[in-house]
């Protein structure tokens, strides 16, 4: 199948997903798939940075063209803009394996995070307690409450994987020694962005949530690259970003809360407008009668979103869910890092983090090479990654194949071949 055009029509682009096989189907053709990303389908480049931002695609591509030109000849849009909102409310919502009335939508991450940590009560000297290697967009959240009492515990995991070589996925064993009778909550990362670590967060709820105490999930690095089930894990809230996983530009994301956890503490939103309140008047006059917010996670939501990426979510989330399938690009995920784990063991290059896939995220990996010259070597080659603290993160998405894997491995020897040093 040759690259699909990039100005593509919106039929075009039906065409074409009605061709691709079914989600279901046993038939994973991923190099179909990658023929959607003009970018690597075109050859030229190796890109394997899907965790810090995947390359645009064609369904992508016409559905924003779709959104601008009903813009620019429609003379009245929004209304079918904003059922497309709710559409994409029950497609995340299927996705993830929660009530649609349990999804709120945000500008990003931070902005879920810090809408349900903003909301959550405590008193002064309660704590919090997270890991010492979350992100800042998490941390940064907890810790700017510190001035109204609350406590920050951070985990120390930093100065023991860099003593061992060893990094470690974050069960409740974890937390326990940092947890007491004051603990409000605790917030990690389900995957976390430096390490490709996959934390156990079904353990972490079990034995927490049952003593009150809340658990906040920043799912960004594992939405829309391997299965999701909020329910199962029990998680008092998550919220995640549109733009990694999920392919869309960036602007959008999702707030997941627990239905229970609205029933129970009635949580005041952090920024309260219309969207937030179930006894709006139709006129939109204000009168002084006292604030019902709607019983659900909807109480945190803003009236106006970034429609145009709504647009574009509805139209990856409809082909992730039917045509590709979460399940079938998890396999394709852990396929590549194995074969990526292969390659660098024949190069005596390690990966970070925990082997077994239980432990370990299926598309981000970790070469624990930390000479500069190696990013410099790798770019000079066209190969796209990112260092971090640990060494150069490989973050692969859906149109990677096994020749990318060959390619990197190619010209990781002809690094070492050069005399760039593995430490």
């Amino acid at each position: 199948m040759a690259p699909v055009p990039v100005n593509s029509s919106v039929s075009e682009i039906t065409l074409t997903k009605n061709l691709l096989p079914r989600h279901g189907s046993n038939v994973w053709n991923f190099e179909v798939f990658r023929q959607l990303v003009p970018l690597v389908a075109r050859g030229g480049l190796t890109y394997l940075n899907a965790s810090f931002m995947p390359p645009s695609n064609v369904i992508i591509h016409a559905a924003i063209n779709e959104f601008n030109s009903e813009a620019l000849l429609s003379p009245n849009p929004k209304p079918q803009w904003q059922q497309n909102t709710e559409k994409v409310r029950h497609l995340i919502a299927r996705y993830i394996n929660a009530d649609p009335t349990s999804v709120a939508f945000m500008r990003d991450t931070t902005e879920g995070l810090g809408s349900f940590i903003r909301s959550i009560k405590f008193t002064p000297g309660d704590n919090v307690v997270i890991l010492d290697s979350e992100h800042p967009n998490h941390a940064y959240g907890w810790m700017a409450l510190r001035d109204a009492g609350l406590e920050v515990r951070q985990v120390p995991t930093i100065a023991e994987s860099e003593k061992t070589g060893n990094v470690v996925e974050a069960n409740a064993g974890t937390f326990a020694p940092y947890v007491d009778g004051r603990t409000r909550a605790i917030g990690l990362s389900s995957v976390m962005f430096h390490s490709g670590q996959k934390n156990d967060i079904k353990d972490i709820c079990n034995v927490y949530r049952p003593k009150g105490i809340h658990v906040l999930v920043d799912m960004t690095q594992q939405v829309g690259f391997a299965t999701v089930d909020v329910t199962d894990l029990n998680v008092s809230a998550a919220a995640f970003g549109f733009h990694k996983g999920l392919n869309c530009p960036t602007g959008l994301a999702a707030l997941y809360v627990n239905p229970d956890v609205i029933k129970e503490s009635d949580p005041t939103p952090p920024i309260v407008g219309y969207g937030s309140v179930s006894n709006v008047r139709a006129d939109l006059l204000v009168p002084s009668d006292s604030i019902v917010f709607h019983p659900t996670a909807r109480r945190y939501e803003h009236l106006n979103l970034g429609l145009i990426n709504v647009a574009a979510a509805k139209a990856w989330l409809e082909f992730y869910l039917d045509v590709m399938g979460p399940e079938n690009l998890e396999c394709h995920l852990y396929s590549l890092g194995d074969s990526l784990r292969d390659g660098c063991q024949r190069l005596g290059i390690k990966v970070v983090g925990p082997e077994s896939h239980k432990a370990h995220a299926p598309h981000l990996y970790i070469l624990d090479l930390h000479e500069p010259k190696w990013a410099e070597h790798l770019r000079a080659n066209h190969v796209y990654v990112t260092p971090y603290r640990l060494g150069i993160r490989v973050s692969f998405g859906y149109y990677n194949n096994s020749g990318d894997v060959e390619i990197l491995v190619k010209v990781l020897q002809a690094g070492i071949d050069a005399g760039i040093p593995l430490q």
